[in-house]
């Protein structure tokens, strides 16, 4: 990413820092002294023999559905549905911290008459974070963190051409430095030497993300730069929870001016213990990525397709419907 917008990622991680003890005072007012006291617990930086493990999920189902008659004058008939699941496992002993998170989602909808529906949304991310505590009064940790992204299904493109499938591609990244977990939820990771890998399954969609054959026999991208990670996880009460997660990239072989960006924000909102609201939004930047799109007609009126990129890719979906939240302490 050019570096004004570098700049802007940047002052709105520093604003988010700066805010955060007017966060921290304002949740205590939303916790009940129980709560208080668990969330001490989890954090608590002593060499004692306690041993904590908390488990957390959230899956959750919702449907979609949009009927016009012949008379109506616009509107499109669909049906469709999404399907997620949230969960996370922290395991705390003396200054040990092991912690992993899984994140999925996949939606379909059918439209008119089509003959087949049309992916919405697809996502697997999964996380693991292995720390130790610097000393034993201290929230930082020396940290080795692994991250991996794919999807479950076929993806297309704006031609319905076929571009992705499940760990076609899939990014893993591999981490060594230094990690702040604060005790509301905050944390923060650098990562000097970090390692990105880029691994397509099926040879039909190598191309597509920018893997040479010649080079790479095996379908496989190998990238040495730094990472940083800014996430911030939490119920600011009982109706509300917040997962955000900023993380960044710069590759030092190839243009490391340019970072990638990948920003994720969850926000749900509980109606009752089985009906909630949930908002998610994606902001994905990556130099090396490509897309097809449309620009203009040529004399027969077909579309002309031009390839453009880089460029800032987004998502976003709200959802009504059931879920179900389930914790173990």
């Amino acid at each position: 990413m050019k570096q004004p917008a570098i700049l802007i990622l940047f002052f709105v991680a520093a604003a988010m820092l700066q805010c955060y003890p007017l966060a921290v005072a304002r949740a205590q007012t939303w916790l009940s002294n129980d709560q208080k006291q668990k969330l001490a617990a989890t954090v608590a930086y002593d060499d004692s023999d306690t041993t904590i493990f908390t488990a957390e999920g959230m899956p959750s189902l919702t449907f979609s559905q949009a009927q016009y008659s012949d008379s109506w004058k616009d509107g499109v008939n669909s049906i469709g549905f999404r399907a997620a699941f949230l969960s996370s496992t922290t395991y705390i002993r003396k200054r040990v911290l092991f912690r992993n998170s899984l994140d999925m989602a996949y939606a379909r909808a059918k439209e008119r008459e089509a003959a087949a529906s049309v992916k919405k949304e697809d996502r697997l991310n999964f996380n693991s974070v292995f720390g130790y505590r610097i000393a034993t009064a201290s929230p930082f940790y020396w940290v080795g963190q692994l991250d991996l992204k794919t999807q479950f299904d076929v993806g297309e493109d704006a031609k319905l051409v076929k571009v992705s499938k499940f760990f076609a591609p899939a990014y893993i990244i591999a981490s060594l430095g230094m990690r702040y977990q604060a005790e509301w939820g905050l944390s923060m990771a650098i990562s000097p030497l970090s390692g990105r890998f880029t691994v397509v399954c099926d040879t039909a969609y190598a191309k597509y993300v920018d893997i040479d054959f010649a080079e790479n026999p095996r379908y496989f991208r190998a990238q040495v730069g730094a990472y940083s990670q800014l996430a911030y996880v939490s119920n600011l009460n009982k109706y509300v929870s917040v997962k955000t997660t900023l993380e960044l990239f710069s590759n030092y072989q190839d243009n490391p001016q340019n970072i990638d960006v990948d920003w994720t924000t969850s926000v749900s909102f509980s109606l009752n213990r089985f009906f909630s609201v949930v908002f998610f939004n994606r902001m994905v930047y990556r130099d090396k990525d490509r897309y097809t799109a449309k620009d203009g007609v040529d004399s027969a009126g077909n579309p002309l397709w031009v390839t453009k990129g880089p460029d800032l890719q987004w998502t976003e979906s709200l959802n009504v419907g059931l879920t179900y939240r389930f914790a173990k302490k």
